[in-house]
Protein backbone atom coordinates (compact mmCIF):
# COMPACT_ATOMS: atom_id res chain seq x y z
CA UNK A 1 0.00 0.00 0.00
CA UNK A 2 1.59 3.16 -1.36
CA UNK A 3 1.82 6.23 1.72
CA UNK A 4 -1.24 8.63 2.22
CA UNK A 5 -1.45 12.44 3.07
CA UNK A 6 -2.19 13.06 6.74
CA UNK A 7 -3.65 15.90 5.75
CA UNK A 8 -5.99 14.19 3.74
CA UNK A 9 -7.31 12.32 6.83
CA UNK A 10 -10.81 14.32 7.14
CA UNK A 11 -13.67 14.57 9.84
CA UNK A 12 -17.02 16.48 8.69
CA UNK A 13 -19.73 16.85 11.01
CA UNK A 14 -23.37 16.95 9.51
CA UNK A 15 -25.60 20.11 9.54
CA UNK A 16 -28.60 17.88 10.39
CA UNK A 17 -30.69 18.90 7.26
CA UNK A 18 -32.01 16.57 5.01
CA UNK A 19 -30.55 15.81 2.43
CA UNK A 20 -27.38 16.72 5.41
CA UNK A 21 -24.27 18.20 4.32
CA UNK A 22 -21.04 17.57 5.42
CA UNK A 23 -18.33 20.04 6.16
CA UNK A 24 -14.44 19.52 7.46
CA UNK A 25 -14.07 20.64 10.56
CA UNK A 26 -11.27 23.38 9.61
CA UNK A 27 -7.87 24.08 10.37
CA UNK A 28 -7.41 20.79 11.84
CA UNK A 29 -3.66 19.48 12.48
CA UNK A 30 -4.13 16.37 13.43
CA UNK A 31 -6.79 13.63 13.33
CA UNK A 32 -6.62 9.72 14.40
CA UNK A 33 -9.29 7.22 14.59
CA UNK A 34 -9.42 3.92 17.27
CA UNK A 35 -11.69 0.79 17.18
CA UNK A 36 -11.40 -1.18 20.15
CA UNK A 37 -12.55 -4.56 20.18
CA UNK A 38 -13.17 -6.33 23.34
CA UNK A 39 -14.69 -9.59 22.71
CA UNK A 40 -16.80 -12.01 24.88
CA UNK A 41 -14.97 -14.49 27.21
CA UNK A 42 -16.38 -17.99 27.14
CA UNK A 43 -13.46 -20.23 28.67
CA UNK A 44 -14.50 -23.13 30.34
CA UNK A 45 -13.51 -25.17 33.44
CA UNK A 46 -12.77 -27.79 30.79
CA UNK A 47 -10.91 -25.86 28.47
CA UNK A 48 -7.82 -26.72 29.93
CA UNK A 49 -6.25 -23.24 31.11
CA UNK A 50 -6.36 -22.36 27.07
CA UNK A 51 -8.52 -18.78 26.74
CA UNK A 52 -11.48 -18.68 24.10
CA UNK A 53 -12.89 -15.77 22.77
CA UNK A 54 -15.86 -14.82 20.72
CA UNK A 55 -14.88 -12.05 18.68
CA UNK A 56 -18.33 -11.54 17.06
CA UNK A 57 -20.36 -11.13 20.96
CA UNK A 58 -18.31 -8.80 22.33
CA UNK A 59 -18.12 -4.88 22.34
CA UNK A 60 -16.46 -2.39 19.78
CA UNK A 61 -16.34 1.26 20.28
CA UNK A 62 -14.97 3.56 18.04
CA UNK A 63 -13.38 7.10 19.11
CA UNK A 64 -11.86 9.90 16.96
CA UNK A 65 -9.44 12.44 18.35
CA UNK A 66 -9.15 15.83 16.56
CA UNK A 67 -6.57 18.64 17.17
CA UNK A 68 -6.51 21.55 15.80
CA UNK A 69 -6.36 25.41 15.56
CA UNK A 70 -9.74 27.67 15.82
CA UNK A 71 -10.99 29.61 13.10
CA UNK A 72 -14.31 30.84 13.09
CA UNK A 73 -16.08 28.77 11.25
CA UNK A 74 -20.02 27.20 11.06
CA UNK A 75 -18.33 23.67 11.43
CA UNK A 76 -16.34 24.65 14.96
CA UNK A 77 -19.62 26.28 16.11
CA UNK A 78 -21.84 22.89 15.69
CA UNK A 79 -19.10 20.91 16.81
CA UNK A 80 -18.79 23.08 20.47
CA UNK A 81 -22.77 23.54 20.44
CA UNK A 82 -23.06 19.46 20.40
CA UNK A 83 -20.53 19.67 23.10
CA UNK A 84 -22.33 21.91 25.05
CA UNK A 85 -25.77 20.55 24.80
CA UNK A 86 -24.51 16.88 24.83
CA UNK A 87 -26.23 16.14 21.60
CA UNK A 88 -25.23 12.90 19.19
CA UNK A 89 -24.68 14.00 15.42
CA UNK A 90 -23.50 12.54 12.15
CA UNK A 91 -20.31 12.62 10.81
CA UNK A 92 -18.07 11.51 8.49
CA UNK A 93 -14.43 10.27 8.45
CA UNK A 94 -12.62 10.94 5.08
CA UNK A 95 -9.81 8.65 4.12
CA UNK A 96 -7.29 9.23 1.89
CA UNK A 97 -7.78 6.66 -0.72
CA UNK A 98 -11.31 8.12 -1.04
CA UNK A 99 -12.70 5.43 1.76
CA UNK A 100 -15.81 6.96 4.02
CA UNK A 101 -17.07 5.84 7.00
CA UNK A 102 -20.06 8.08 8.77
CA UNK A 103 -22.02 7.69 11.73
CA UNK A 104 -23.42 8.88 14.90
CA UNK A 105 -20.98 10.49 17.34
CA UNK A 106 -20.70 12.32 20.89
CA UNK A 107 -18.17 14.21 21.81
CA UNK A 108 -16.56 12.76 25.08
CA UNK A 109 -14.38 15.57 25.53
CA UNK A 110 -13.80 19.15 23.88
CA UNK A 111 -11.00 21.40 24.59
CA UNK A 112 -10.15 25.33 23.93
CA UNK A 113 -6.94 26.94 24.72
CA UNK A 114 -4.63 29.66 23.76
CA UNK A 115 -1.45 31.60 24.59
CA UNK A 116 -0.80 35.21 24.70
CA UNK A 117 1.32 35.08 21.85
CA UNK A 118 0.02 31.95 19.54
CA UNK A 119 -3.40 31.29 18.13
CA UNK A 120 -6.31 29.58 19.61
CA UNK A 121 -6.40 25.73 19.49
CA UNK A 122 -9.32 23.17 20.26
CA UNK A 123 -9.18 19.09 20.53
CA UNK A 124 -12.27 16.96 20.62
CA UNK A 125 -12.95 13.60 21.09
CA UNK A 126 -15.77 11.82 20.00
CA UNK A 127 -17.47 8.07 20.30
CA UNK A 128 -19.54 6.61 18.41
CA UNK A 129 -23.29 6.12 19.40
CA UNK A 130 -24.50 2.80 17.35
CA UNK A 131 -23.88 1.33 13.67
CA UNK A 132 -22.15 3.27 11.25
CA UNK A 133 -21.60 3.03 7.20
CA UNK A 134 -18.53 2.32 5.34
CA UNK A 135 -18.41 3.31 1.78
CA UNK A 136 -15.22 2.33 -0.62
CA UNK A 137 -13.89 5.10 -2.14
CA UNK A 138 -13.80 4.89 -5.83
Amino acid sequence: MPSQNGRDLLLKIGDGGDPESFAALGAARTTAMTINNRPADATTMDAGGIQKLIAAAGVQDMQVKLDGLFKDEMAEERLRSAAFNRTSDNYELCFPNGDKYAARFVVSEYARGGSYDGLESFSVTLLRSGAGTFTGGA
